[in-house]
């Protein structure tokens, strides 16, 4: 079990200013030892967390002619739903139902989030809205606690995410008659804040100590799960941690079915970022200097794709 390694935070305390500073420190030691935590008392309403989980598992339930016809292989990433492997995708960027015109001006550079969305129907598209619209209000007040944990302004983060580009993912992980490896690889995100959903509290989230030590990411009802990815790191210059995880399979034996829903709450995509000061000076992530959000993703593409090719 993860333990201190991935804590559990209440922010139920976080509308009073002592319980705001209480649990920012939870947090800042949270980011500071794996950048992983639990959070509960966050007040998301659980009939919306219900909904959305049953239209999404509705989704990925259709016969695969349907799911093709209506989602074109994931709405907003094209080839995200990934027939025949370990799990399949449906996504959807918060800049995706923009018009193309408006879409065409985030970025002189390919990017997911410059690209239109495709809904199976339109209830469906309401419930990912309202549960978009839940994950940015939680994000964005995470976001104002990493200022406070960090010793800066309190709404630092605030103007930069005015026009974020985030993504809402789904991953439908597909049964399996006997466990066989990693369900999802290795990996760190790649943006500043990653709020995920396990619809199904099957276990199988794992994290990486330093040492190498796999250790597992205890389900929480009611809980989400958040995590830093490695652009915060690069703004923190390197005193938060993005830590490596990845999906197995909860046990030997059979594997049912596992729905999990992150939502990658990203900057606004021309914010200009460089490492705070005075965590910075002397590290790896000062040397990198200052990126906008745009070519920090289009730099991690290139290098990500060109070391798999």
């Amino acid at each position: 079990m993860a333990d201190d390694f991935v804590p559990v935070v209440d922010l139920s305390d976080r509308v009073s200013e002592a319980g705001r500073a209480e649990v920012a420190r939870a947090v800042r030691r949270a980011c500071e030892t794996s950048g992983f935590f639990t959070v509960v008392g966050h007040g998301v309403p659980e009939e919306l967390v219900a909904r959305m989980h049953a239209v999404t598992k509705g989704f990925f339930n259709l016969p695969e002619e349907e799911k093709e016809r209506s989602a074109n292989r994931g709405a907003g990433v094209a080839g995200l739903r990934r027939p025949g492997g370990p799990y399949e995708a449906f996504a959807a960027h918060v800049t995706g139902d923009l018009g193309e015109e408006e879409r065409a001006r985030l970025g002189d550079y390919p990017a997911t989030w410059k690209v239109a969305n495709i809904w199976p129907d339109d209830g469906f598209k309401a419930v990912w809205g309202e549960y978009t619209a839940s994950m940015t209000a939680l994000s964005a007040d995470i976001m104002r606690l990493f200022a406070r944990a960090l010793e800066i302004d309190e709404d630092f983060f605030d103007r930069r995410f005015d026009a974020h580009v985030s993504l809402l993912l789904a991953n439908h992980y597909h049964p399996r008659a006997e466990a066989d490896g990693p369900r999802r690889e290795a990996h760190t995100d790649w943006g500043s804040l990653t709020v995920l959903y396990v619809a199904d509290a099957l276990g199988g989230l794992q994290v990486r100590r330093a040492e190498g030590e796999w250790l597992d990411v205890p389900a929480v009802p009611g809980g989400f799960v958040v995590n830093i990815g490695d652009l915060m790191a690069f703004w923190t210059g390197g005193r938060w941690k993005s830590t490596v995880h990845r999906v197995v399979d909860p046990g030997p034996g059979a594997v049912p079915s596992r729905l999990s829903i992150p939502f990658f709450y990203l900057p606004n995509h021309d914010t200009t970022i460089e490492p705070l000061r005075p965590w910075a000076a002397g590290t790896e992530e000062a040397d990198i200097g200052r990126v906008t959000v745009g070519e920090w993703f289009s730099r991690k593409m290139r290098t990500t794709y060109q070391a798999a090719s």
